[in-house]
């Protein structure tokens, strides 16, 4: 019974971390100095002619971010900086995550002893 515990568990707070990422807004003066931007990164460039490119980035080159889309890393993908209207990141969201864990915490004893009076009864 404690290993179905605390395998109820492990699944739990796993699953509220899978959760846990947001597409945060990247500023200007961050993206162009590429500290806030990492190889590999998740990210989705609108640019000022309404196209929306979701992508993951590689390297501000110049006047080029390069990239791969994100579904198929296979494709390379060139825009040029002005025509970007703007940034978003997918970041850890610690609001989320803070509020999945502790939401984990609290409730998975509570399932546990559900669980087990519901197997008592039986």
């Amino acid at each position: 019974m404690r290993l179905c515990i605390y395998r109820s568990l492990a699944t739990l707070l796993l699953a509220a971390l899978f959760g846990c990422t947001t597409m945060q807004e990247v500023k200007q003066q961050e993206w162009l100095l590429t500290d806030y931007l990492e190889i590999g990164d998740h990210i989705i460039v609108y640019e000022t002619n309404g196209r929306i490119v979701d992508m993951r980035f590689v390297l501000i080159e110049g006047n080029v971010l390069r990239g791969s889309l994100f579904d198929d890393g296979l494709e390379s993908v060139e825009i040029k900086l002005e025509h970007i209207q703007k940034i978003e990141a997918e970041r850890i969201a610690f609001g989320r995550t803070t509020a999945a864990v502790l939401g984990g915490i609290v409730l998975a004893p509570l399932a546990a002893v559900g669980a087990g009076l519901a197997l008592a009864e039986q």
